[in-house]
């Protein structure tokens, strides 16, 4: 499904990178960055760096590359953080780290409660995806879209309070 409509969204962008920013700090991007939660601790915990994986950012919700790779930062600083592995459960749990972070920095407003429907979307949605059809999404925004437009945009979003 191709996304003919896509706008990306400055706010969400600008969000995002702060919270890499106030989270992992400096990262790299590379080709042959960590696969498994075990290796991304050992990384971490041996070397002191995040390392984030160069590839599959040509459709996401981001306006740029770089953006997807700050998330992807400041998601895998969650999953370190919280010792949460790369498991289904683990993904969900660290989406909920995510929009917690998130309320606490900009406030439980209209407008974070929808960037917090993003992370869910990415995250948690994406995850779901793959399990059914054993891939990600081709075009993540697309996906993303449709996911929070159907799924989510009439969520309770209390569970951005629910600790992990």
């Amino acid at each position: 499904m191709e996304s003919k409509y896509w706008l990306p969204d400055i706010e969400f962008d600008a969000a995002v990178v702060r919270m890499s920013w106030l989270t992992v700090g400096d990262f790299i991007v590379a080709d042959d960055a960590p696969q498994t939660y075990e290796e991304m601790i050992s990384q971490v915990e041996g070397q002191g760096v995040f390392v984030v994986w160069s590839g599959g950012s040509e459709r996401t919700i981001y306006s740029d590359p770089k953006i997807n790779f700050a998330v992807r930062a400041w998601h895998d600083w969650c999953h370190w953080r919280g010792r949460h592995d790369f498991s289904p459960a683990g993904e969900i749990a660290v989406a909920g780290m995510q929009r917690r972070q998130l309320i606490a920095i900009y406030g439980n407003t209209p407008r974070t409660r929808r960037l917090c429907r993003l992370i869910d979307a990415e995250i948690v949605g994406q995850m779901l995806y793959l399990q059914r059809h054993g891939e990600f999404p081709t075009d993540q925004r697309a996906f993303v879209a449709t996911y929070a437009d159907t799924r989510l945009a009439a969520a309770d979003m209390r569970h951005c309070f629910v600790g992990s």
